[in-house]
């Protein structure tokens, strides 16, 4: 319908700002699925630490955090504005939608109606169907990235982490319904490792105070967008076997005071005042905390930093056949497609957590 009067025009162009908004939302979401960014950032920064642990005795000489530190991550704004997005603009549909069906109780032929007319109220419910199905389309898409790359498999009564080829798969009403979901945690405290390991290595640190104390509090990044891992390790063999590497052998690294940290063991204390970094905002699965202490190791006593210590898995849902890619530097058959064990397309990727508790 061509534009008749100013009131046409102004529906226009509050529907242009609303979609270019409404685009900026999706755009920042699906730009996770892609890796051109993920890979450039991985190959232009080199590993934390590397200089200190090269001149230790403990004979670790690199900490493999590259792709840590190229994973994009949300904070609880990111969150909240999200969820603020999302009900604005279903509000705004229904409320727009009650307004035109009350136009059209209207009878638009009567003499004594001239504020709206025919073609006014026509142009505007064509322009609020095709606002309202990509409203609608945004809501589906952010339903499906949320179930497909953010579900954490729940343990089981021993306490053990859910084995999706040997306990089947997990319980949940979406799981039956949809199957298994492409990328998941085999535990919750794998994901929580993983948010901590990312919280220290990302530059969300950067601007923070410098002061060597071991009560002051470090929020953990609200969400890691771990399907950048994902896609990247599917992109090619070596891909997933830098992944692999990173994600067992990452070290805990604190950027922002250059020192590696250690996970305290049960009961340990930091009786010496060591240096040390308190993560804040954990889920606290059968905890009484939501935060958890590390401390300073001391590496000319050849004392180690802690380890990331996750498995990177494939699942291939039609053999129930898992798949672990090789690391860097393992013999592989010639063309190196070995590290996916002659399966090109699995269908799941799984990050299992390796760390005993």
């Amino acid at each position: 319908t061509a534009i008749g009067n100013a009131r046409m025009l102004l529906y226009d162009v509050v529907f242009l700002v609303l979609n270019l908004a409404l685009y900026t939302a999706h755009e920042k979401k699906f730009g996770a699925l892609t890796t051109d960014d993920f890979s450039q950032i991985v190959s232009s920064v080199s590993n934390d630490g590397d200089d200190i642990l090269q001149h230790s005795p403990t004979g670790v000489c690199t900490n493999p955090n590259r792709c840590l530190q190229a994973m994009d991550y949300s904070g609880r704004r990111d969150k909240g504005c999200s969820i603020l997005l999302a009900i604005f603009f279903v509000i705004l549909c229904l409320g727009s939608w009650t307004l035109a069906f009350c136009w059209w109780q209207l009878d638009m032929d009567a003499e004594e109606y001239t504020v709206f007319d025919a073609d006014e109220v026509q142009h505007y419910a064509t322009l609020l169907l095709v606002g309202t199905v990509m409203v609608f389309c945004h809501l589906v898409f952010e339903f499906f990235t949320w179930r497909e790359f953010q579900f954490s498999a729940p343990l089981k009564k021993d306490g053990q982490p859910w084995n999706v080829s040997r306990d089947g798969i997990p319980p949940g009403r979406l799981n039956s319904i949809f199957g298994l979901p492409c990328l998941w945690f085999s535990s919750p405290a794998a994901y929580e490792d993983l948010r901590v390991w990312v919280t220290l290595a990302g530059p969300n640190v950067a601007g923070l105070s410098r002061t060597y104390d071991t009560e002051r509090p470090l929020p953990a990044v609200r969400r890691v967008v771990a399907e950048e891992l994902a896609f990247y390790a599917m992109r090619e063999p070596s891909c997933a076997a830098q992944v692999r590497q990173c994600l067992l052998s990452a070290k805990l690294y604190d950027k922002r005071n250059r020192i590696f940290l250690k996970r305290p063991l049960l009961g340990e204390v930091n009786a010496q005042g060591r240096p040390g970094v308190r993560v804040t905002g954990l889920r606290a699965w059968g905890a009484e905390s939501r935060h958890e202490d590390f401390f300073q190791v001391d590496l000319k006593n050849c004392e180690p930093p802690s380890e990331l210590g996750l498995e990177l898995v494939f699942f291939d849902s039609r053999t129930g056949e898992l798949i672990v890619p090789h690391l860097p530097g393992e013999i592989v058959d010639e063309g190196g497609m070995d590290s996916l064990r002659h399966t090109n397309s699995p269908k799941c990727l799984r990050i299992q957590n390796t760390r005993c508790e």
